[in-house]
């Protein structure tokens, strides 16, 4: 019984440390794209090919409120790449305001990572 509680904890421990990862290589990268839409507009596509390679992975492991917060980020990250270059007032108004969808995915994320914690 005790080998089985054992291998059980493990088991979550791995898990959550995997997702871990996963989530911090999205919450990087985010951050990396949303950081460079604010001064570019979307001159090479293939800038967004990691970001939606880890999305992918996320879909195969993730809960329904992290998939949909990781969409809402890459929409997110694509929709600031279509507007105009942003001022330094613009870009410091746009990261205290707390409506940017990274907010959202993090806070899912959480939820999710918490059912792992025995």
């Amino acid at each position: 019984m005790t080998q089985r509680s054992q291998k059980i904890r493990e088991r979550a421990q791995a898990e959550l440390r995997r997702r871990e990862t996963l989530y911090g290589e999205f919450i990087i990268e985010v951050s990396r794209l949303t950081a460079d839409a604010f001064e570019h507009s979307l001159e090479h596509p293939n800038s967004l090919v990691n970001v939606y390679a880890i999305a992918g992975r996320i879909h195969l492991v993730a809960s329904a409120p992290v998939m949909k917060t990781t969409e809402e980020c890459c929409r997110h990250i694509v929709d600031l790449y279509s507007r105009p270059n942003m001022t330094i007032e613009q870009i410091r108004t746009a990261l205290q305001g707390s409506e940017h969808p990274l907010r959202a995915f993090e806070a899912a994320c959480r939820v999710e990572l918490d059912q792992y914690v025995i």
